[in-house]
């Protein structure tokens, strides 16, 4: 079976697409305690609670097929005093997440953040950059920004997804997911046996 490892994985939403798509996630890796039980009740994960910034990749799993994660968008976000977060600092978790996929040199990789994070990426990747030293991993035709409510989620949810995977792939689901509205999720949720809207799981 392919094998995976999930950074800043919060309460585990990659970890439970993997999980679905019949993928071992090896590891996960969130410094936010609840963060991390939730993920542990709900899936069986070795989570790990660290400062991934200073996680060392000695420790890592080897032979991985897909590193995937979502660093902290705190910076980034305009929701925080208006878009005047630390971008320097923010970019640390960016950074950190790069050199993780470095090391493993995986055979595809994501990472998930606000859209705002796709410009950002697009401009620090260029030469005198703060990633000039990881643009060997990332072009510019590997960022993009998708509308998540394209894909079944019941809310306009804009994303920059960044990483080595066939984004065209990707993109082709948009003709088999159907928009999901609030309402139909929140039905879903009150009868005795709960179905996935968008999975039937």
């Amino acid at each position: 079976r392919l094998k995976a490892i999930d950074l800043y994985s919060g309460i585990g939403g990659w970890s439970l697409g993997f999980e679905i798509a019949g993928v071992d996630i090896c590891a996960s890796y969130e410094w936010w305690e609840p963060a991390n039980k939730t993920h542990q009740s709900n899936l069986d994960v070795e989570t790990h609670q660290i400062d991934i910034r200073g996680l060392l990749l000695s420790d890592l799993p080897t032979e991985i097929d897909f590193v995937v994660g979502s660093p902290p968008c705190t910076q980034f976000s305009y929701s925080n005093r208006g878009g005047s977060g630390d971008i320097e600092d923010g970019l640390l978790d960016i950074k950190k997440f790069l050199g993780v996929v470095r090391h493993i040199n995986p055979t595809c990789w994501a990472m998930e953040n606000v859209p705002r994070v796709a410009n950002v990426l697009r401009k620090e990747l260029r030469i005198g950059g703060q990633l000039e030293e990881y643009c060997d991993l990332l072009d510019m035709n590997m960022i993009h920004v998708y509308d998540f409510s394209d894909f079944g989620l019941p809310q306009k949810r804009k994303r920059c997804i960044a990483g080595k995977f066939d984004h065209k792939l990707l993109e082709s689901y948009r003709a088999s997911c159907r928009r999901k509205t609030l309402g139909q999720v929140l039905s879903v949720l009150s009868k005795p046996k709960i179905s996935d809207p968008n999975y039937r799981l």
